[in-house]
């Protein structure tokens, strides 16, 4: 059975009081881009079985990605600012980033994003901080890009 696609299921289910940090997640598989765009998840989260969601839907590619960063949770239900060492940052935003960096992984487009996930990866990173080097340089691109933008129309 397919979960729901609605997108507010998820949040009215965590209201509702089920239980919500049953899950975990696999390591990825060295070879295997789809693994390293969303490791597999077991358990459940806010109620849905992780084993159930498939990546290539993007509503269900979110919730996966939400259910590995447990410690956001509330932050994302109440759309509230969330501050590590000392920084303030969203947490939708950061689960955004993780988006766009298995969006280019499970496309393979740029290829270079693979590549460098491999090479990393050889290097001894894990599958966090891998996509969150990604996405660094993705957030650097949008930054020179609205900034190119704006140049034009001054």
């Amino acid at each position: 059975m397919r979960p729901l696609k609605d997108k507010n299921y998820h949040r009215m289910a965590a209201r509702a009081g089920r239980e919500t940090r049953e899950c975990r997640f696999g390591h990825p598989d060295r070879t295997g881009r789809r693994s390293w765009a969303i490791p597999a998840g077991h358990g459940t989260y806010q109620g849905l079985d992780l084993e159930l969601l498939d990546p290539d839907d993007e509503d269900e590619l979110t919730f996966l990605l939400e259910a590995q960063h447990t410690e956001l949770e509330d932050a994302l239900q109440r759309d509230q600012q969330v501050t590590a060492d000392s920084e303030a940052f969203s947490p939708g935003l950061h689960i955004a980033m993780h988006q766009v960096v298995a969006d280019q992984l499970l496309a393979d487009d740029p290829p270079e994003t693979w590549q460098t996930v491999q090479r990393l990866a050889g290097l001894g990173y894990d599958w966090h901080n891998i996509a969150h080097m990604i996405s660094a340089l993705v957030s650097d691109d949008i930054h020179r890009a609205m900034a190119e933008a704006a140049a034009v129309r001054s």
